[in-house]
């Protein structure tokens, strides 16, 4: 099933407009924006809806792609509210959406069937089953886990013929993405709602005293080996982070990829424009992805502090203007300062060379490193280079000039559809003199490729001349004036489209009161032992949240838990009856309840604990059963790398947030809030939910404490501990 890509493609990050012009110019074919108040980068600039039409113009008349990011979990009433957003968006010729929440997905399907739909990373896609799946329910690309090595990822490519999208640069999530709920439950700011509060780069404290930046990973860079491996297996897009970066940032590595990809590699700078360090991620499953230093951009390493002298030997050139950082012997930021002057061998320099020991006057007290953080002269030039860079869109010309005739001009180009767009102009006189002076067709050529201030460059050229008419250049000049604008404006034409009409959408709406059966989650057999004995019938073992293609023959298929899309598609494929759904499939509105529904083998459905009480009352479709976790501690982040050697862990944040970490059966590291949710005091409300089943997970618990808590069921007692369900998430 192998598909064989016939272009690898550049998908760049546009935060603002500007952003998105600096990576055109760099060399994107494609590029990703969100609109304001939406997508996984909600507190970035984004676009207003003028800012996005004016955007999705530019990139088309330039031949790029415009993809607009809905990559968040959404509420009900956001889903229907955002009709009105995506018609416009639709009808304006927006090229395709990127989406993590599968109700939105059937939502976009139903409504506007020939948007196409490009799969989120927040999915969790980490296997050749879910990414075939995926395109069953209509979606056309996938952009893959980040946590898949270039094996996997090749596996994947061997065996689904979905477009596959690859992150190559950018901050990495220590968790999964979509599987990570820390900054949700310590603070109501939800990473599935755009609005992460980036937790895992704080300073955390073990139980042995150590203290470091033990979940912040380095930044990703693959370079010129790894692009080409992913090119040659197929891949059909690199995926550039960074809408919060700088337009700088946003040239300077889109630009690096594009000279790879057309042949002409050179080194990289994207590291002196931002940097908390950097490695492969994932890519060759090294041990470097780690910085557990420092977790902000400290740029890169300058020099260390010569004793206690004012002097260091430089590791970069440095010039006047550059920006540097003091830092302490922990790390630790001291201050930072423009540099205003150099001194090398006793005299003011305006530039010290690689290698220099220089003075830039008196140090910070406790200064034993210094990074440099602003480079003048990269910057700079970056900045020229984005003012002064062109983008084309190639078009074909045919010219017709013979006595006796009107000069005709005609342009054509191709859509991103594939489809030609062709424009006619004639001029208002016939030609009926002989020119004094012979005139080349060379010449001639030459005239039609000046297309001045316009988006467009001659490709090829067909001239039909009789060879000694007279050419008036100035009509020739007025005609392709004509022809430009009237190309510019049915290229964009040919984007719109017309928005079938909407579809009305009801969910169950009257109160239903049920007797919910209480079921368990357990961690061992120990717990479920006691569970039994105390007259809970169902039981469910704990399962691993993501199936990564390396890992399928250790994923259980019988189950009658299904943590991932996979075990789901396998559990319909074997036959399976009477499975539940977890909670970390993200159900968080009445759409991807019945998306779900929509599987046989599927019984009961956990809603999402980033629901509140008053979201959870919203939740009434009947298609399928509902249940509701209302006691555990919850896992708060999934993570694939084996950041510790111990089975168990114990970290505090620096606003005393505690957590408990185990390591799993796959290596992979399980983060838990170290006081679990308990909603069972507030049982009598839960009920008037009309939820099928409440379940209590067991992780840490004892026999005494499980009893306690199976106990606390009756009399509706215990320690109040709502996590998100009081307030919900934003």
């Amino acid at each position: 099933m192998i598909k064989k890509s016939n272009k690898l493609n550049i998908l760049a990050p546009a935060g603002n407009y500007e952003k998105l012009v600096a990576a055109i110019k760099a060399g994107a074919n494609e590029v990703f924006f969100g609109l304001k108040g939406f997508s996984a980068r909600r507190n970035n600039e984004n676009l207003d809806m003028k800012e996005v039409f004016s955007a999705i113009d530019y990139a088309h008349l330039h031949g790029v792609k415009a993809i607009m990011a809905f990559n968040t979990i959404l509420k009900d009433s956001e889903i229907k509210s955002m009709y009105n957003n995506i018609k416009r968006l639709y009808e304006y010729g927006v090229d395709a959406v990127i989406v993590q929440d599968l109700g939105l997905v059937k939502f976009l399907k139903e409504n506007f069937p020939n948007l196409k739909l490009h799969a989120s990373t927040q999915m969790t896609v980490a296997n050749h089953i879910e990414a075939n799946r995926l395109k069953e329910m209509g979606l056309s690309r996938v952009c893959l886990a980040r946590e898949l090595s270039f094996e996997e990822i090749k596996e994947i490519r061997k065996n689904t013929d979905i477009e596959l999208e690859i992150f190559v640069s950018g901050s990495l999530c220590i968790s999964y993405s979509g599987n990570c709920y820390i900054s949700s439950f310590i603070g109501g700011r939800s990473g599935n709602r755009g609005l992460c509060a980036y937790s895992c780069r704080k300073k955390f404290t073990d139980e042995n005293g150590k203290s470091a930046y033990f979940l912040s990973p380095n930044d990703q860079l693959l370079q010129e080996k790894e692009i080409n491996l992913l090119k040659e297996i197929g891949v059909d897009a690199l995926k550039v982070e960074g809408r919060k970066k700088s337009s700088e940032y946003v040239f300077e590595t889109v630009s690096y990829y594009d000279n790879i990809l057309k042949g002409t590699p050179r080194p990289t700078e994207s590291y002196k424009l931002f940097n908390r360090g950097y490695s492969k991620g994932y890519f060759y499953l090294d041990d470097k992805l780690m910085n557990q230093k420092y977790s902000s951009n400290f740029g890169y390493f300058l020099g260390v502090r010569l004793g206690s002298s004012n002097n260091f030997k430089i590791d970069d050139e440095l010039i006047l203007g550059d920006g540097v950082q003091f830092v302490d012997e922990n790390f630790e930021k001291i201050s930072g300062e423009y540099v205003n002057k150099i001194i090398f061998n006793g005299e003011k320099v305006q530039k010290a060379k690689k290698n220099d020991t220089i003075s830039i006057g008196k140090l910070p007290k406790g200064t034993k490193y210094i990074y440099k953080n602003y480079s003048k002269e990269i910057n700079d030039k970056i900045i020229h280079n984005i003012k002064v860079s062109k983008r084309f869109s190639a078009i074909d010309a045919e010219f017709v000039a013979e006595k006796g005739k009107k000069l005709k001009l005609t342009f054509e180009i191709k859509n991103l559809k594939n489809e030609k767009i062709t424009v006619t102009k004639e001029s208002d006189f016939v030609l009926d003199e002989i020119a004094k002076k012979m005139i080349s067709k060379e010449q001639i050529a030459e005239k039609i490729a000046e297309l001045g201030d316009t988006s467009f460059e001659l490709a090829n050229v067909k001239i039909i001349y009789d060879g000694n008419s007279f050419i008036p250049f100035s009509e020739l000049k007025n005609l392709k004036r004509l022809c430009t604008q009237e190309l510019s404006k049915e290229l964009l034409a040919s984007y719109k489209r017309i928005a079938p009409e909407k579809k009305e959408y009801e969910f169950l709406q009257e109160k239903v009161v049920k007797n919910p059966i209480f079921s368990v989650l357990v961690s061992n057999e120990r717990q479920e032992k006691v569970c039994r004995e105390l007259g809970i019938a169902k039981i469910y073992k704990k399962q691993f949240d993501v199936a990564k293609e390396k890992n399928l023959d250790k994923i259980e298929i019988n189950t009658n838990l299904a943590s991932n899309l996979y075990q789901v598609v396998m559990g319909e494929k074997n036959g399976l009856k009477g499975q539940s759904l977890d909670w970390n499939l993200n159900v968080f509105n009445n759409f991807t309840v019945e998306v779900f529904s929509q599987f046989p083998n599927l019984e009961t459905i956990f809603l999402s604990p980033e629901l509140s009480y008053r979201q959870l009352k919203v939740i009434k479709s009947d298609k399928i059963k509902k249940g509701l976790v209302i006691y555990g501690h919850l896992k708060g982040m999934y993570i694939e790398h084996k950041i510790f050697n111990e089975k168990y862990k114990e970290l505090e944040g620096e606003f005393y947030d505690k957590y408990k970490i185990v390591k799993n059966d796959l290596d992979n590291i399980e983060l838990y809030l170290n006081k679990p949710m308990n909603l069972i005091p507030k049982l009598d409300e839960i009920l008037e939910l009309g939820l099928d089943e409440l379940r209590l997970d067991f992780t840490f618990e004892t026999e005494k404490e499980i009893k306690k808590v199976i106990e606390s069921l009756t009399t509706k007692s215990g320690k109040y501990t709502p996590y998100a369900f009081e307030q919900g998430v934003l």
